[in-house]
């Protein structure tokens, strides 16, 4: 009798674990809320000890592991998911990136628009072409390579053209144009394989989660 109590009280608590988990998911301000502590970790991670490793070139990481975390943003929670990475961003650009410490308001608040809503608009525009629904339902891996591959285009190409506009560094300001594509070229990578990795690294935590 007394194991019998235990157990039900076991599965009571887990229960109410399991509602407190979906309430907090379910919250409005979760979306947000999750996209700033998520990225601005991702950035911590990504811009620490490990820079020199990671730092291609001036606003340059290869591979960017953030990027994943932002793919994964957009697929959990949508624009609010974007909407909080984009407050994450302005964050740790003032945090972690002294590259911008010289730029006006416009490129900054323009290099997080690019990071966050990049990811947005690739699931958008590969929902729309793959006809995919809202729900993400039957989103495939080849899917999510090209969500990949278009959200780091887009935010590369954005990216270069602030940096080079806002003359983050010497290298924008005397090197030539072709050195630009070169850093574009090395960005588009960047992001592609941090998004990747990352996603991998979830999708085989949740596999071995769930066996």
């Amino acid at each position: 009798m007394k194991h019998h109590y235990q157990n039900q009280s076991s599965a009571s608590q887990h229960r109410s674990e399991a509602d407190w988990i979906e309430i907090m998911l379910n919250d409005s301000m979760t979306p947000y809320v999750l996209g700033v502590i998520l990225w601005v970790l991702a950035w911590w991670l990504q811009m620490g000890h490990f820079r020199p490793v990671f730092n291609f070139a001036p606003g340059v990481e290869l591979p960017f592991f953030p990027a994943g975390v932002r793919t994964l943003a957009v697929f959990a929670f949508g624009l609010r998911g974007a909407i909080g990475i984009f407050i994450g961003s302005l964050i740790t650009y003032f945090l972690y990136f002294p590259e911008l410490s010289g730029t006006s308001p416009i490129g900054t608040i323009g290099c997080a628009a690019a990071s966050a809503f990049s990811s947005y608009v690739a699931v958008r525009l590969v929902c729309i072409f793959k006809h995919i629904p809202n729900s993400l339902a039957g989103l495939t891996l080849a899917n999510i390579g090209w969500i990949v591959a278009t959200q780091s285009l887009l935010s590369a190409t954005l990216h270069q053209i602030l940096y080079r506009s806002e003359n983050i560094s010497s290298n924008y300001e005397t090197e030539p144009f072709t050195t630009t594509l070169f850093n574009w070229a090395a960005m588009v990578t960047g992001d592609a394989l941090g998004s990747m990795a990352v996603i991998f690294a979830v999708l085989i935590g949740y596999q071995i989660y769930t066996r």
